[in-house]
């Protein structure tokens, strides 16, 4: 059999590829050393959280501010924690994301501690020790008006 003259036959296990991979190569050469187990476990944890802090507000609101609001029904109850898991548009995919969210804000609040006001308020406006009187104020906290007497 006649081959042309820049074939040479080769057996199969001495072939090698010389073109292709480069780039997933270099890839994995330069990352492999800085991008550790470590390094992925705090990157999906600061994912949890960002998304988590979007829903917190929403969270406490629907749970503990709906319970503490006053008018709680059982009724209204299920509804909120039904807002929780369901999008309002009742789309899969929204409501997928909700419930992730809702879910990744359970885990800051049961990763985290909050912050307490109570070392903030203040009764009363004054001292009466250093000769002046207690005297009611308001004070604003968080958005809420807060009027002493």
């Amino acid at each position: 059999m006649m081959m042309p003259a820049n074939y040479s036959v080769i057996a199969e296990n001495e072939m090698t590829y010389v073109i292709g991979g480069g780039v997933i190569e270099a890839i994995g050469s330069v990352t492999a050393p800085i991008w550790t187990t470590a390094n992925v476990k705090t990157f999906n944890t600061n994912v949890v959280t960002l998304v988590g802090n979007a829903f917190v507000g929403k969270t406490v609101h629907s749970t503990l501010g709906y319970i503490f609001g006053g008018n709680a029904t059982w009724k209204g109850l299920g509804d909120a924690f039904k807002g929780l898991f369901v999008a309002k548009n009742g789309q899969f995919g929204d409501s997928v994301a909700q419930t992730l969210g809702t879910v990744a804000a359970v885990y800051n609040l049961g990763n985290a501690t909050v912050a307490n006001k109570a070392g903030d308020v203040t009764l009363f406006a004054g001292d009466p020790t250093e000769g002046g009187k207690w005297t009611a104020f308001e004070k604003t906290v968080d958005g809420v008006k807060y009027k002493l007497a």
